[in-house]
């Protein structure tokens, strides 16, 4: 199986016009919508987040201490 995946929606006319070709070829085809997939990805941030698990302390507190350093 070969996949063709177009990145914006196409006109309805087009895609049938395309199918029709791709049959003339004698290419069996079909059309099948899925949703757009978001790609997630981590930081480096969000990476070293497990880096604190083994301490007694949460974010808001993190960033009193930081906070403090600066003023």
């Amino acid at each position: 199986m070969i996949e063709i995946i177009f990145k914006k929606k196409i006109n309805k006319n087009k895609m049938e016009t395309l199918l029709e070709l791709l049959k003339s070829w004698n290419v069996d085809a079909e059309v099948k919508e899925s949703k757009e997939n978001k790609r997630t990805t981590n930081s480096n941030f969000t990476l070293s987040k497990g880096m604190w698990k083994d301490f007694d302390i949460d974010a808001n507190q993190l960033r009193k201490e930081a906070w403090k350093l600066r003023t």
